[in-house]
């Protein structure tokens, strides 16, 4: 009679944890189907002891549920302790090592892959500088960004003596850059910039330039072009409100985007993705790698947040022609004074 009485008040709790255990596997899959195949590959059973385990006729042993957090990044302790402070994220050089350009690439290739499979995502992003997924619309400047990180945040040997030219990014390495845009251009965006979201990279521009970092110092003058063509291709999406590559109608543009322009928060990259059926939060951290969090509590945080600073933001979308105006028009005076900064540096170098 005890052993039995013992065995009831322990499966109970279990039971409901089981639950929400499932629910917030459920909720990293676009379809059940998807998410019992993924879990009979990794308990190594088949369907009917999967779906047995789904309705809650056979509980998970703690093996199976220690295999499943460690796979699907669940901290168990948010179920069992409600309410608490601590949050389970991963981060994206422990999860892959970043050695090459294609690795850092192939990281957001995945996600947005995953992401464009669940039902109305939507990407909330706020940064101090260019977003991330925008440098993929000009080759150049993404190419002079991984750069850029290469040498310093992942440190890479072979870059250290290497002065930077337009021929680092390799064939496959555009084609997967085109495939990370055309995600970004997919799915529907609300994104918060500042007058600032240039200065970060004009710096590093000019670092290099002076520091001897380019093989051809014309090519700051390139990247300043390249700038310089993103204001205008941004302008024009934010007029019509929709997301489209360079040399496409703006009329047949996919994702829909609302851009709102906020000085009162100068943040670190900040993301949200929502979906109909789970959220997922991104936190720069040692730019550019990334945590990664789909904790309740974050992700509710996040969204609230997001709310508070759009509403004391002015959109610079669609009817707001005035605002727009102003706000790329104060871009391109900040592009104009650098690059006429530059092709004085370099006139003096030719002399």
């Amino acid at each position: 009679m005890y052993l039995y009485h013992e065995k009831i008040t322990l499966h109970m709790p279990t039971q409901g944890i089981q639950d929400q255990f499932f629910d917030l596997i459920l909720a990293r899959f676009p379809r059940r189907a998807d998410a019992v195949e993924a879990l009979c590959g990794i308990l190594n059973l088949a369907k009917d002891p999967v779906y047995r385990r789904l309705r809650g006729d056979t509980f998970l042993s703690p093996q199976e549920m220690k295999t499943l957090a460690q796979h699907f990044r669940i901290s168990l302790d948010s179920l069992i302790y409600e309410g608490n402070n601590d949050v389970l994220c991963t981060f994206s050089d422990f999860t892959r090592k970043v050695k090459t350009f294609t690795d850092y690439l192939e990281f957001f290739e995945g996600d947005f892959e995953l992401i464009n499979k669940f039902p109305s995502p939507h990407l909330w992003y706020a940064s101090a500088e260019l977003p991330v997924f925008s440098y993929n619309l000009f080759p150049e400047l993404m190419s002079f960004k991984l750069y850029v990180w290469g040498r310093t945040t992942w440190n890479f040997d072979w870059l250290r003596e290497r002065p930077f030219s337009f021929d680092l990014i390799t064939d496959p390495m555009l084609q997967l850059s085109k495939r990370i845009l055309n995600h970004y251009l997919k799915v529907n965006s609300t994104e918060l910039w500042t007058v600032q979201i240039m200065d970060n990279t004009l710096a590093q521009i000019e670092y290099h330039l002076y520091s001897g970092g380019f093989r051809d110092p014309k090519d700051a003058l390139v990247l300043m072009d390249k700038l310089r063509e993103w204001i205008a291709h941004m302008k024009e999406v934010c007029r019509v409100g929709r997301k489209f590559a360079i040399g496409e109608k703006a009329e047949l543009g996919q994702g829909k985007i609302n851009v709102f322009h906020n000085e009162m928060v100068y943040t670190n990259i900040s993301a949200l993705i929502t979906t109909d059926v789970g959220r997922l939060a991104y936190i720069a951290y040692c730019t550019p790698n990334f945590l990664k969090s789909t904790d309740t509590q974050l992700c509710d945080y996040a969204q609230n947040w997001f709310d508070i600073i759009i509403g004391k933001s002015t959109p610079i979308c669609s009817g707001s022609e005035k605002e727009r105006d102003w706000y790329f028009r104060e871009l391109t005076q900040k592009i104009e004074r650098r690059k006429q900064k530059i092709q004085m540096y370099i006139d003096d170098l030719n002399e």
